[in-house]
């Protein structure tokens, strides 16, 4: 995971990702160096984001958007879409932003921009032939579902190995250590939900137990 509409695949992701990290931050009142800080990163790296100069991975984006107090899609998008006694029920195709996260090989649409609590956020992710979440695992509030729309997926759970194909569809809470990996020789198509009680997007790594 807010509603203008969502930026160009063809424009450059990472540069609308950077401004909006941007004007978030100094709306906040924050210095580069503090921001890094509240996020475990180096200066120099979130310096890169905003310029538009490196594209970040997911793991990254939720780290900047927790330490912002904010939910992810609001790095996408200018503004929230929740608006005083007329709250959007449904996203247009315009409405659902999508950010390239070249560092990772997967393209993320969050077609469910609604910026409420509980958190129900669910998005479509396309995987190039080895992409992953990460190496390493993590953990973080609520529960996750899905379904494998097209190609296959390597997801790690509890450091076991679970083999998905075209059709298979999971379930788990968030707090167990999970990753996730595009093995396959070609490139995935997942639906991915993710569930939040309190709206909280801290994530936190694990060691890996696989």
């Amino acid at each position: 995971m807010t509603a203008l509409p969502a930026p160009d695949p063809a424009a450059a992701p990472a540069t609308t990702v950077g401004l909006r990290l941007r004007r978030l931050r100094k709306a906040r009142g924050l210095s580069l160096r503090e921001l890094a800080d509240a996020s475990r990163l180096s200066i120099g790296f979130v310096s890169q984001i905003e310029r538009g100069l490196s594209s970040p991975s997911l793991r990254t984006l939720t780290r900047l958007a927790d330490s912002l107090a904010v939910g992810i899609g609001e790095l996408f998008s200018e503004d929230g879409n929740a608006k005083d006694g007329d709250r959007l029920v449904v996203a247009r195709p315009s409405d659902q932003p999508t950010v390239d996260l070249a560092a990772s090989g997967i393209v993320k649409r969050w077609i469910t921009p609604f910026e409420r609590v509980p958190r129900l956020d669910i998005y479509i992710l396309e995987l190039e032939t080895g992409a992953a979440s990460g190496d390493q695992p993590y953990i973080h509030e609520g529960e996750e579902a899905g379904m494998i729309l097209e190609g296959g997926l390597e997801l790690f759970l509890d450091g076991r190995r679970h083999v998905l194909a075209e059709g298979d569809s999971f379930r788990f809470a968030s707090d167990r250590p999970h990753r996730f990996v595009n093995a396959g020789t070609r490139p995935a198509k997942v639906l991915w939900v993710n569930y939040r009680e309190t709206g909280s997007s801290v994530v936190t790594p694990v060691p890996d137990a696989g």
